[in-house]
Order: C-alpha cells, then structure tokens, then sequence
C-alpha cells in the first residue's frame, strides 16, 4: 500500500513541478526520489519487516526506476 501510495505522490509531484515550470530533468530526477526514500525509510528507520531490509539493496534502485517512470508519465499527462 505505501508503495502505491508513494507512485501516486510521485505523478501528482511531477505535474506540479510541470506546473510550476521546473526544467523536466530537474522535475522527473526530484519526483523519481520520492519512492526511493520511501522504501529506504521503511526497510532502514522503519524495520517493519525483517526481509525488507535483506532486500533494500535491489529494492531501492528498482523503486527509482518505477519513481522515475512514474514521475515522467506524471510529467507527461500533466502537459496534456
């Protein structure tokens, strides 16, 4: 769910950034982070569950690169 969340939060991110006029590098790149600090919040200050922090080492950058498609679609739409 936190994860879900945390895509949600990185499209609506990125459409402000696109509303704001951010450079898209800058918008897509800051937006992607959101997940990222998300999942390394929860498996690092947060060990909720043992396996997430076996599995941060894959889970973080993986949760970039969905950050960073989710924040380039919110990027996207936001122009439409």
């Amino acid at each position: 769910m936190a994860f879900v969340a945390g895509l949600i939060a990185t499209l609506f991110l990125a459409g402000y950034f696109r509303g704001c006029r951010v450079k898209a590098l800058v918008a897509i790149t800051g937006a992607g982070l959101v997940l990222p600090v998300l999942v390394a919040f929860t498996s690092f200050v947060y060990p909720a569950d043992p396996e997430a922090r076996m599995w941060a080492a894959i889970a973080i950058p993986v949760s970039y690169l969905w950050g960073m498609t989710a924040a380039g679609l919110g990027y996207g739409v936001a122009a439409l």
